[in-house]
């Protein structure tokens, strides 16, 4: 019996679904894959959005029933079929091209989904060479339009890679916003006048944003709502040694109407109470870290995008890094609450309402700190004040025990709250109580203040179990006592030296 099949386009289409099946099997079938002890299979090539460098490596048998044999990847290729083909049986439609021209004839869309490139995170092109050697083989003559070139195109890619444009970092910028502009201005042409574009993005630095804002504002864009999305598995290998985002910032945009010109005191306002409620929000949705940070970004470009321009009393412009960092101020005030004090003691209180003690990525001290509000980096902040335990990648909290042997810990006339706190503390636990009273009122911290309040928010947010809960807990509970004792001590005059430098 003859089961040939004629459809020139049925057989292409089948060869394709199998070239893509190579490409899957390409992934587990090279000497870049490793062994995972935890749950004992195979680790593909990209287990990171990289290639990495392996000391060993395990090879799959390709012909058993193992999840990376050749049967368990084919069983892949129905099941994204039956998924794209949807509940109601309509097949979506594919198109190939440049996103920036495109044109999808009279279309008009609703809603426009969108990931667009995280700026300089990934070298998408480059890597997409791995799979399209060999597709280059198997498909070139099946659709030799989609695999013409030796390799990936990359020229036109819209990323801000160095590599690509000399180590100029502005022509990498201007590449990216430029290109991204472009392709957000035709999707907004496919557009309703009432339609919505989503937008994704899980970059976490300042000037990825940047560049995105002004993407999108050039492409007549502007961001109505956010919403942080759990993108990504914690346990993920990109996640354990690096501060990238367990979720992905989704942004709704609509065509922009800006209004008229608008001060810099009114549009700060806005912001403020537009981050406080997302804080509050977000903070409910377990969010911490860089993720509720940056989840900020969308609420106050949602405020800024509103007008034409936004003035200074001077009538100097405000550009979008100084709006970024208003967004960061009232994430920081938000999370803080009540407490005010200097930056240094703010950051403290800051860090440890996100991450309480436990190790963090150091990359991530970056941009909390920025939080802060402090002009040092991270890494002065660190070993100026010791307020961070820096271990390779990872850094964690200061407690007492940490910071104990500092010298010069608390003894200035004005000391940062922080290291006042634990001056108290440390004298406390070594039953210096005289020392201890004329400490506090030599620096008038005796009476309520922001001292006291930073001791209640450690106290609130400190695991219960830690020397440094219990010994504020101490101190919060004979507050009032040592206020009577300070004033006493204060009565009697010179006569007791307690209340300087010591």
């Amino acid at each position: 019996m003859n089961t040939e099949i004629i459809d020139e386009e049925y057989k292409r289409s089948v060869g394709i679904y199998l070239g893509l099946w190579l490409s899957k099997v390409v992934d587990y079938w090279n000497s870049l894959c490793t062994w995972i002890i935890q749950s004992e299979q195979i680790g593909h090539a990209f287990t990171m959005q990289k290639l990495s460098m392996v000391w060993d490596y395990v090879e799959a048998n390709s012909i058993g029933g193992s999840a990376s044999g050749a049967a368990a990847k084919f069983e892949w290729i129905p099941k994204v079929i039956l998924h794209k083909s949807g509940n109601n049986g309509v097949a979506s439609i594919n198109k190939l091209g440049d996103a920036g021209v495109l044109c999808l004839d009279d279309l008009m869309a609703n809603v426009v989904v969108t990931d667009p490139p995280y700026f300089d995170a990934i070298s998408y092109a480059d890597l997409s060479d791995m799979f399209y050697i060999w597709l280059k083989r198997t498909l070139g003559r099946v659709i030799p339009f989609a695999i013409a070139t030796p390799q990936a195109p990359k020229s036109e890619e819209a990323t801000a890679l160095l590599h690509r444009h000399g180590g100029n970092p502005l022509k990498a910028n201007t590449h990216f916003v430029t290109k991204l502009s472009t392709a957000l201005s035709m999707a907004r042409k496919q557009m309703a006048a009432d339609g919505i574009m989503s937008v994704m993005f899980a970059h976490q630095s300042t000037k990825a944003w940047i560049a995105l804002i002004e993407a999108l504002f050039s492409a007549g864009l502007s961001i109505g709502a956010s919403w942080p999305i759990h993108t990504e598995r914690p346990n993920r290998s990109r996640g354990l040694d690096s501060s990238a985002l367990f979720s992905s910032i989704t942004v709704s945009c609509r065509s922009r109407v800006a209004g008229s010109a608008v001060s810099y005191k009114d549009v700060r306002k806005e912001i403020e109470k537009a981050v406080q409620e997302s804080v509050k929000r977000f903070w409910g949705y377990g969010l911490r870290g860089a993720d509720l940070i940056v989840a900020c970004y969308g609420p106050a470009v949602g405020v800024f995008g509103k007008y034409e321009r936004v003035e200074k009393a001077d009538g100097t412009l405000v550009k979008i890094p100084e709006l970024l960092e208003l967004a960061r101020e009232a994430a920081r005030d938000a999370i803080a609450g009540e407490f005010r004090g200097d930056n240094l003691s703010t950051l403290y209180y800051v860090w440890a309402n996100l991450y309480g003690v436990a190790e963090q990525a150091w990359d991530d001290a970056r941009l909390v700190v920025q939080v802060g509000g402090d002009a040092e980096n991270a890494m002065e902040v660190a070993r100026g004040h010791g307020i961070f335990v820096v271990d390779g990648p990872s850094c964690r909290l200061a407690l007492l025990a940490d910071r104990e042997k500092r010298r010069s810990l608390g003894i200035d006339p004005n000391p940062p709250l922080i290291d006042a706190l634990h001056r108290s503390m440390l004298l406390w636990r070594e039953e210096k109580r005289p020392e201890l009273v004329g400490y506090l009122g030599g620096r008038d911290l005796l009476e309520d203040g922001p001292f006291w309040k930073l001791a209640q928010a450690l106290f609130e947010v400190l695991p219960r179990d830690t020397e440094d809960w219990k010994l504020i807990n101490a101190l919060l509970g004979e507050r009032q006592t040592l206020r009577s004792e300070g004033k006493g001590l204060a009565d009697q005059g010179p006569r007791y030296p307690l209340f300087g430098n010591r």
